[in-house]
């Protein structure tokens, strides 16, 4: 079965769209590795056909599943890495090694491990997450003052945290990411897309949006419903 062939079939439609876009970035050599949930029907023979392994990342005593997709050779890497760390380490350090395994910018990555400011740390015990790290402050700002900021940020996998708005590695990633997703499983692209809009401070610029996707969803709703009849 060829890869085209793959994303048109039954198997892989079954699989949630957002974990079908993140591991659709794997198939194509776009990212080492990700975390996605597992649909034990299918999973396991789509992670076969495409050449990949994967490791549970299942918590003890959480009954969904959760898997660490990559080559078997970028695994046994991430484990050597983690076997070699001190006793005691600090949680950056596999934050670093996570970062490596998921393809994400080197700079994104030491962004998200920087200690946090006294205005970040305020933000965050106010409720306001998205202030507590400085790609939600430049959005924030970017939409306070535009209305709007660029969509590429829109097909950002949900661990995925920019440095900034203006990363040029980030953008560069993500243009890459995109071109490929909505090329091959656009509806796994509009799933990402409504992922990244429903938290602030994006859903702030996408009211005319938010409109008409609970129109299309209560339509789909509708017709499943009907079918199911």
């Amino acid at each position: 079965m060829t890869m085209k062939e793959l994303y048109h079939s039954t198997k892989w439609k079954s699989l949630d769209e957002l974990d079908r876009a993140q591991l659709l970035l794997v198939i194509e050599g776009l990212k080492r590795g990700t975390i996605i949930g597992g649909n034990w029907t299918y999973f396991m023979d789509i992670v076969k056909e495409t050449g990949l392994d994967y490791e549970s990342d299942t918590p003890k005593y959480v009954l969904d599943s959760a898997f660490v997709v990559a080559k078997a050779d970028d695994l046994a890497a991430v484990q050597r890495r983690y076997l070699t760390l001190p006793r005691r380490i600090k949680r950056d350090e596999y934050h670093k090694i996570s970062g490596w395994l998921l393809s994400y910018p080197e700079c994104c990555t030491e962004e998200y491990v920087k200690k946090r400011t006294p205005e970040q740390r305020k933000a965050e015990r106010n409720g306001q997450r998205y202030l507590s790290y400085k790609f939600g402050q430049d959005l924030d700002a970017k939409i306070k003052a535009e209305g709007s900021y660029p969509d590429i940020f829109d097909y950002a996998p949900p661990s995925f945290t920019p440095c900034g708005i203006d990363c040029p590695e980030a953008i560069k990633v993500l243009t890459s990411w995109k071109e490929a997703i909505t090329t091959f499983d656009s509806e796994a692209g509009k799933e990402l897309v409504y992922f990244n809009r429903i938290g602030l401070p994006k859903m702030l610029a996408h009211k005319e949006y938010w409109q008409q996707d609970e129109q299309r969803r209560l339509l789909e709703y509708k017709l499943r419903s009907l079918r199911n009849l």
